[in-house]
């Protein structure tokens, strides 16, 4: 191999490598480390579940002591879709809301979108995918969705997909 050529393939695979590296956030907490009952995100939620704040939780369910993240999440979901916007809770649980974004999207939670009143609101999604294969050959597929939500009760929903060889 010449000299060229060897520095074009160890300038690719620092490049590969630092992308990765960066991709990484070291200080992001994870989802099983344990909350302490003595924070603050825990104290907050056991009193918000004490209140009655959490339909499908009980004190019980603090009796063990630390819990992982992803736990106290589930119980900090579960508040969030029985939650009034006009509790006086309602400044603590948009904190821990902030501060546990990860995990409940984890959970599979979603903020429902409030629609303009007598204003139509149009969502679009896609993806697209293009593959090489080791013959030449290529292929190609784009997809749409689209919903429409025109009032109250009332939603159109279209999806379209299109291959391309």
């Amino acid at each position: 191999m010449t000299d060229m050529k060897k520095t074009i393939f160890l300038t690719a695979l620092l490049a590969a490598a630092s992308i990765t590296g960066f991709a990484y956030n070291l200080y992001a907490p994870n989802s099983f480390d344990p909350v302490s009952p003595k924070s603050w995100d825990y104290r907050t939620v056991e009193t918000l579940c004490r209140e009655g704040k959490a339909p499908s939780y009980t004190t019980d369910f603090f009796s063990r002591g630390s819990m992982t993240r992803y736990e106290l999440a589930s119980v900090i979901k579960d508040m969030l879709e029985h939650h009034n916007e006009k509790d006086k809770d309602h400044e603590s649980l948009m904190k821990l809301k902030k501060e546990y974004a990860r995990e409940l999207e984890a959970l599979g939670y979603r903020e429902e979108k409030k629609i303009p009143e007598g204003k139509p609101m149009l969502e679009m999604s896609g993806d697209g995918r293009i593959r090489y294969n080791s013959d030449g050959d290529a292929d190609g597929r784009v997809r749409v969705n689209t919903r429409w939500h025109i009032g109250d009760d009332t939603t159109v929903n279209a999806e379209g997909t299109k291959n391309v060889k």
